[in-house]
């Protein structure tokens, strides 16, 4: 698609399409001198994402890249704003406008972003971003507490054949903003330090995934179905994290949680974990009825 750019920006054209392979080390040469980068991949590499429809480049008459922002839409409706880097700020706006098209195409009924970069978020309020929430990150701060839970609870590692299970807890337990997918779920199998199920007889009933990084240790995702929560199930999962990791010869251990998350919070609090830094904003629009 083409796109131009305000008159008061540019009288240049743009072209806006999706990244392909060859693209890659114009990729790299933008990324290197980049005037504005942002990157918030958890599982993937940015270039395991080329051919994606989502991962959209701007480039201009010669075909240079200006700019690229890589929009990620899983299993569930709403997508997240991934990966932004332009040359210069005029660059932002079209990109995001053409990568909400790219969404909603698909099925999209929503797209979030996560952060305070000013001028990221300058540009999200221009095309209807509204912040919806913060996040708030935690520090345990050594204080080991072991929680055993219901004494028919069984706690092990997470095996292929548990990820049906995984996902029923984790749409359960989470709005759809928050929802992990299939891939997601089956990349953590192999790059998380530690995957744990809970089952109570057949029932997967929790889970949790952690990372270790240079002795820092992150929980990434702790979740318990809502018909058995209260019930000691998080705690355990959280202590055996907690364990794995400090036995891993972690130095530190953190936690991500919505602001107004108070039944995670209440755990966290409890198992000797206080906030630290400043939250992170999140940002969404809604692409419904549009």
């Amino acid at each position: 698609m083409k796109v131009s750019l305000p008159r008061f920006q540019t009288k240049s054209h743009i072209e806006i399409r999706p990244a392909r392979n060859d693209d890659w080390l114009s990729i790299e040469r933008v990324l290197s001198r980049a005037e504005r980068y942002y990157m918030g991949l958890e599982w993937w590499a940015l270039h395991e994402w080329l051919g994606q429809p989502t991962f959209l480049l701007a480039l201009d008459e010669q075909g240079r890249v200006l700019g690229l922002v890589l929009s990620i839409i899983g299993d569930g409706p709403i997508a997240w704003l991934r990966a932004i880097s332009v040359a210069s700020d005029r660059y932002l706006r079209p990109l995001l406008v053409a990568s909400i098209e790219s969404i909603k195409e698909r099925g999209g009924t929503g797209v979030t972003f996560l952060g305070d970069d000013g001028w990221i978020t300058s540009e999200l309020r221009g095309t209807g971003f509204q912040k919806i929430n913060q996040v708030v990150t935690l520090r345990w701060m050594g204080s080991y507490r072991a929680e055993n839970g219901p004494s028919d609870l069984i706690v092990r590692a997470a095996e292929v054949s548990d990820i049906d299970a995984i996902l029923t807890v984790d749409q359960a337990a989470f709005a759809p903003l928050w929802w992990y997918d299939r891939d997601v779920l089956r990349r953590a199998l192999n790059l998380a330090h530690c995957f744990d199920v809970a089952y109570r007889d057949d029932d997967c009933v929790g889970y949790q995934l952690s990372t270790l990084r240079n002795k820092r240790g992150h929980i990434v995702r702790l979740a318990t179905h809502p018909r058995w929560q209260k019930k000691g199930i998080a705690g355990r999962l959280l202590s055996t994290a907690i364990r794995t990791l400090e036995d891993a010869g972690a130095a530190s251990v953190t936690v991500n949680t919505q602001q107004d998350n108070q039944v995670s919070l209440h755990l966290y609090y409890r198992y000797a974990f206080q906030r630290i830094g400043q939250p992170s904003s999140v940002w969404f629009r809604s692409l419904e009825h549009e």
